[in-house]
């Protein structure tokens, strides 16, 4: 589904999100809305909402210049410089973030995890590739990841080998954190 914006597109657009915005703010699920609308990835629709903003905030009144970019992805690369710009951005990310994303980032870090404990904690890992996308598809997408009970209890072991102090042989402090 890859549409090149033109002008006019980008135009028409960043003025349906103004339609959208109050105070210069967009509720959760306009950008997705108004990508749908337009046949857009949310991403593009983002990318003209975060410039159209870009240009209010230097005074500029045109959002769309000729020669659209169309290179690749691109990661937001907005440098807030202060801390209420900071507090912005991250809360712009947060409404951007999708449910499904958050999903299979939570996914990847519980595999991380079982690698690093099935490793003793090193990192010479590799992540098993689990299809997350088929597996959503499928409605088969798990909410977590089953984890070994032999790899969990060797994992347990180090751990309170690790933090067991020569001159405290108690380790009954850690155990609240391992149960």
């Amino acid at each position: 589904m890859t549409k090149q914006i033109t002008d006019d597109l980008a135009q028409a657009l960043w003025e349906t999100l103004l339609l959208h915005s109050t105070k210069g703010r967009l509720r959760y699920g306009d950008i997705t809305a108004i990508a749908c609308e337009f046949g857009l990835t949310t991403k593009a629709v983002t990318r003209v909402w975060k410039k159209g903003i870009r240009s209010m905030g230097d005074r500029v009144a045109a959002v769309v210049k000729a020669g659209w970019s169309r290179r690749g992805r691109k990661k937001s690369q907005t440098r807030p410089r202060t801390t209420e710009d900071l507090i912005e951005e991250v809360e712009y990310a947060f409404h951007e973030t999708s449910a499904d994303t958050l999903t299979k980032t939570f996914l990847t870090l519980q595999s991380v995890m079982l690698e690093i404990m099935k490793y003793g904690g090193s990192n010479t890992y590799k992540i098993p590739h689990i299809h997350k996308d088929k597996l959503r598809n499928a409605g088969k997408l798990p909410i977590t990841l089953p984890c070994d009970v032999q790899v969990y209890w060797s994992a347990r072991a180090a751990i309170m080998g690790h933090f067991l102090a020569p001159n405290n042989q108690d380790a009954s402090d850690l155990d609240v954190f391992l149960y």
